[in-house]
């Protein structure tokens, strides 16, 4: 082996730039998101209305269902729905393993 080094080549999808200063539109985009206030706190995710609606849902699932869907429930709409498939899923495993067992 040569005892002369080798220069390493710089790989080429690497192209370090200093950061760079936001447009105007941009920095006014961001400030605005930023001043959003945020959809939920973890203390609303966590509440005690929702946790308790987690037990029925675990527990007995057909109530837990209407405590998703009840008027009193602060569940988003999305959230209502991935919980609407979600114990769906959850029943028809549960007959399967009943029926076919």
């Amino acid at each position: 082996m040569s005892s002369k080094t080798k220069k390493k080549k710089k790989s080429k999808w690497y192209n370090w730039q200093p950061k760079r200063e936001f447009s105007e539109r941009n920095q006014k985009l961001i400030d605005e998101m930023n001043a959003r206030p945020r959809d939920y706190s973890i203390m609303e995710v966590l509440s005690k209305w929702r946790m308790i609606t987690y037990a029925w849902i675990v527990f007995f699932p057909p109530y837990g269902l209407y405590r998703v869907w009840c008027s009193e429930s602060n569940f988003r709409r999305s959230e209502k729905f991935v919980w609407t498939f979600m114990i769906i899923c959850y029943v028809a495993y549960f007959l399967k393993l009943i029926l076919f067992s």
